[in-house]
C-alpha cells in the first residue's frame, strides 16, 4: 500500500512527537524529580535531595544549569542550590548557600553574575554572586522589611516577597510583596539598589507576574493572590528610569463568580503562550469543577492588540491546588503541578483557540508529596502544532480600566521582627507520615499524622508539614 506525500505529512502532523523531553518537578517534601514526557506517557529518570526539605522553585539557565530554592523548615534557614544538567536530565549539585527562611523563588541576572531570591518568611530579598561555572557564593546583599503591611491581617502581617523577576531590559528587578501590597523595584548593576515601589490594589496580595512584549510596548501582568485579581501595567522607561501605569484589572475567574469557600480560593500562577496570544491564570482551592474528586481551575485569556486581557473560559486544572504550571516551548502541551492531588497533569493545547480538553493526555503520580513546580527543559518538536479542543463554549466579560502611576519614593531597608505562629494538628486514624512530608492542607487526602518526634504543623491553609 502506498501513501501520497500529502497524506503521510498530515498523518505525521497529527501524532505527538515521539522524542521525549525532560521536565524538572520541585516538591514540598524533599526531592527534585527529573521526568521524561513523550507526548503520551511519563517515565521517571532520577531524583535529587540536595535541596531538601522543600525545593519549591527551579529556575533554568539555558540547558545546562538549574538553580533551585529551598524554603527550609518552618522558622529555619532556607537555601539556594546550583546544579549542572546531564545529558539524560540528571542533576549534579555544584554548590549551595544558606539564607533567609522561606526562600521560595529565584531569578538569575541577565549578565549571569548573581542570583536574586525572594524570602517569603524571611520578609526580604537576597543576592548570591554566581560564577561562570555555576558556583554560588554566600549572600552579598540582603534587604528585609517589616513595613508597611496590607489590609488583610490574616495574610499580610508583614512583608512577604513571593517572586523576583527581571524586566526585559535587564536593568530592573521586580519583587512582588504579597504582605505589603507593593511591587518593590530595584535597579540592577553588579548587585541591586532600591529604586522605587509601586502600590498595588489594597488587599490584592501581589504574588507572581510576567512581562510580555506587545505591539504597544511592554506589558506587566501581575497576579494578586489574596484578591484573586490580575492587574495589567504598561511599562515605560522615562529618562532611563522605569514607570508602571495600570490600565486593566480583572478577576482571575473572568466573568465567572469566585466560589465562596473557607479557606477562600487563591490565585497562584500566570503563564503566557509562546506565541504571546494567550494568558493563563491558575486558581487554587476553588473546586470550580465538581466530581470525585473535584477540580480546581485555570482561566484562559486572549491577549488583545492593546495588551488588554479578554476572558475566554475556565479550564480544568486536572486536580487540586495548581500552584504552578508551564507550557512547553513549542506550545503544544501544558504541564500542571497539582500540589494536593500529588500529580502532574499533561494537557494537549490547541494553539488556535488557546484552550485544552477536559481530559489530560496523561497524569503522573509523584513518588514524593506535593509537586509544586514543573519546568520544561525543552519542547516537543520545533513548531507549534494545532489540535482540536473538545471545549467550544466561550464567555467574554467587560473589564474595568484604571490608571495609576509609580511613586518616586525610594524605600528604606528595615529588619523584620515578625515571627509566624506555629500551630499543629493530628489525625490518629491515618498512617504516619515521614519527617518533612506533607500531612494536611485544603484538599489533602494523604496521611495526617507524623512519625515519632515530629508533629503535623500547619504552615498555611493549603499545606501542613511534619516538623
Amino acid at each position: 500500500m502506498r501513501f501520497s506525500t500529502k497524506v503521510a505529512a498530515a498523518v505525521l502532523a497529527s501524532i505527538p512527537q515521539a522524542l521525549g523531553v525532560k521536565l524538572f518537578v520541585g516538591t514540598t517534601s524533599g526531592p527534585i524529580i527529573t521526568i521524561d514526557f513523550n507526548g503520551a506517557s511519563v517515565s521517571q529518570i532520577s531524583t535529587d535531595s540536595n535541596s531538601s526539605p522543600a525545593p519549591t522553585w527551579q529556575t533554568l539557565v539555558g540547558s545546562s544549569l538549574l538553580i533551585s530554592t529551598n524554603e527550609g523548615p518552618w522558622n529555619g534557614q532556607g537555601s539556594v542550590v546550583s546544579y549542572s544538567i546531564g545529558s539524560t536530565g540528571q542533576l549534579t549539585k555544584i554548590s549551595s548557600q544558606t539564607g533567609m527562611n522561606g526562600l521560595l523563588h529565584a531569578s538569575v541576572s541577565p549578565a549571569g553574575n548573581f542570583v536574586a531570591a525572594a524570602a517569603y518568611n524571611g520578609h526580604g530579598v537576597a543576592v548570591y554572586p554566581l560564577s561562570s561555572s555555576g558556583v554560588l557564593s554566600s549572600v552579598s546583599q540582603q534587604f528585609t522589611y517589616n513595613t508597611p503591611v496590607g489590609t488583610v491581617p490574616s495574610r499580610q502581617d508583614s512583608s512577604h516577597p513571593h517572586q523576583v523577576i527581571f524586566d526585559p531590559t535587564g536593568k530592573f528587578l521586580f519583587a512582588n510583596d504579597l504582605g505589603a501590597d507593593l511591587i518593590r523595584i530595584y535597579s540592577v548593576g553588579s548587585g541591586l539598589t532600591e529604586y522605587t515601589t509601586v502600590t498595588t490594589p489594597a488587599g490584592s496580595g501581589p504574588r507572581h507576574g510576567i512581562f510580555v512584549e506587545t505591539d504597544v510596548g511592554t506589558i506587566y501582568y501581575l497576579i494578586g493572590e489574596i484578591g484573586n485579581i490580575v492587574t495589567a501595567y504598561k511599562v515605560s522607561y522615562p529618562s532611563g528610569g522605569i514607570s508602571l501605569t495600570a490600565f486593566q484589572q480583572v478577576s482571575s475567574y473572568g466573568s465567572a463568580t469566585v466560589p465562596a469557600r473557607n479557606p477562600q480560593p487563591t490565585a497562584a500562577e500566570i503563564q503566557i503562550s509562546p506565541d504571546k496570544k494567550f494568558a493563563y491564570v491558575s486558581n487554587r482551592g476553588d473546586v470550580s469543577f465538581s466530581g470525585n474528586p473535584g477540580q480546581d481551575s485555570i482561566s484562559a485569556w486572549k491577549i488583545n492588540s492593546d495588551g488588554s486581557l479578554q476572558f475566554l473560559q475556565l479550564l480544568k486544572a486536572g486536580g487540586s491546588t495548581p500552584r504552578h504550571f508551564s507550557i512547553d516551548p513549542s506550545g503544544q502541551y501544558v504541564a500542571v503541578a497539582l500540589q494536593n492531588t500529588n500529580q502532574v497533569a499533561f494537557f494537549r493545547r490547541d494553539a488556535t483557540t488557546g484552550l485544552w480538553p477536559d481530559t489530560p493526555v496523561t497524569t503522573w503520580s509523584a513518588p514524593a508529596n506535593g509537586p509544586v513546580c514543573v519546568q520544561w527543559l525543552s519542547g516537543l518538536g520545533g513548531t507549534t502544532t494545532t489540535t482540536t479542543s473538545t471545549t467550544t463554549t466561550f464567555r467574554t466579560t467587560t473589564t474595568s480600566r484604571i490608571t495609576t502611576t509609580t511613586s518616586s519614593v525610594r524605600p528604606t531597608t528595615t529588619p523584620s521582627t515578625t515571627t509566624p505562629v506555629r500551630t499543629t494538628t493530628t489525625a490518629p486514624s491515618q498512617p504516619a507520615q515521614s519527617q518533612w512530608g506533607q500531612c494536611g492542607g485544603n484538599g489533602w487526602t494523604g496521611p495526617t499524622t507524623c512519625v515519632a518526634g515530629t508533629t503535623c504543623t500547619v504552615l498555611n491553609p493549603y499545606y501542613s508539614q511534619c516538623l
